[in-house]
């Protein structure tokens, strides 16, 4: 069977039509979730599950009692379902790979396997598992859930916030997204949040900053957003802030590198004659252009020559970090302090 796609699937769980086996998996864990929990109840019967459905542990599973539990015969119901949570299926020793293949070879026509992957990322296309790819494939349906686009999720903010008596503008989404990531279970869980604080109404910023919790990414873009414009007290400020968060200081670094590498990518294709956005054609910005969107603002006040040696200057402290026993706390002050004479003009 193909490769399904999601209205595929939701066409199949609606009309009670299943394949004998599915593989759900991708970056999209919530939609992994989901999907997953709607094809286990609508298999089986809820109230004869302590019959029909089988779940296990991918992690520790024993495939001979998976193979056992195939052939057995669905009671009071149409099918049995398998039910197999992260099973690293990229990563299976010789033996068992040969089992699951076997089993998912000839799977009786009253069973359903499902193989979901609700917290594991695996890589179906190394060579190792290629075999065992080719095997899902015939035998069933997979179907991968990446990341939403932006579009995408936006659109889903505004309608989860209109299903909520809300209004969620586009550019209050955008800020949304770039607070506290592109994760699906992460933003419908702020949206939440944030309408049950609004109550009704037009969501304006100040409601997003009032209820969110910011990533340490989010944190550390407005630590290079105070940089740039020279508040050296914003800047400290936070720091403080994601310390006493007890976030390690390699990670602290690692978050304020980012928006000044992007910033540097932008601030090249700019220069070249191109869009900054064409710099995620060739580095991993998927479903992440606004950020060279917004680091192209920030880089218009800067010369390629000044982006370069914010990058020497971050890249010397990652060294220290993990090179020397200084206190972390003061490389990073010393870091923020170099940063804001290279962005005066001074040498460092």
């Amino acid at each position: 069977m193909p490769v399904l796609k999601e209205d595929e699937l939701k066409m199949q769980i609606k009309a009670s039509q299943f394949a004998n086996l599915y593989l759900i998996y991708g970056e999209e864990k919530y939609l992994v979730k989901h999907y997953t929990n709607l094809l286990e109840k609508k298999v089986v019967d809820p109230a004869f599950a302590d019959f029909n459905l089988h779940i296990y542990d991918g992690k520790n599973v024993d495939l001979d009692d998976v193979a056992v539990a195939v052939e057995a015969l669905p009671m009071m119901s149409e099918y049995a379902c398998i039910l197999i949570k992260d099973l690293p299926v990229d990563s299976l020793n010789a033996e068992d790979s040969q089992k699951l293949e076997a089993i998912i070879s000839d799977i009786p026509e009253t069973t359903v396997i499902i193989i979901s992957l609700p917290t594991l990322n695996v890589n179906l296309k190394s060579t190792k598992c290629r075999k065992l790819t080719d095997a899902f494939t015939k035998n069933g349906s997979v179907i991968e859930f990446s990341h939403f686009t932006l579009q995408k999720l936006i659109k889903l903010i505004e309608k989860g916030a209109k299903d909520r008596g809300c209004t969620f503008g586009f550019s209050e989404a955008n800020y949304l997204i770039s607070s506290v990531g592109d994760d699906m279970t992460v933003v419908l869980n702020e949206l939440e949040k944030i309408c049950a604080y609004k109550k009704s109404g037009v969501i304006t910023k100040e409601d997003i900053d009032a209820v969110i919790v910011k990533s340490m990414q989010a944190r550390a873009f407005d630590l290079a957003k105070a940089l740039v414009a020279n508040n050296c007290d914003t800047a400290m400020s936070i720091l403080d802030t994601l310390i006493s968060m007890k976030e390690e200081p390699i990670s602290i670094l690692g978050a304020i590198i980012t928006p000044y590498m992007d910033m540097y990518r932008a601030k090249v294709y700019l220069s070249g004659g191109l869009r900054a956005e064409d710099a995620a054609k060739d580095f991993n910005y998927k479903n992440k252009e606004f950020r060279l969107t917004n680091a192209a603002k920030s880089a218009s006040k800067y010369s390629v020559k000044q982006l370069r040696s914010f990058l020497e200057v971050l890249f010397e402290a990652d060294n220290m970090l993990k090179s020397t026993s200084v206190n972390s706390r003061l490389i990073l002050e010393q870091t923020i302090t170099r940063l804001l004479l290279v962005s005066n003009g001074e040498k460092i």
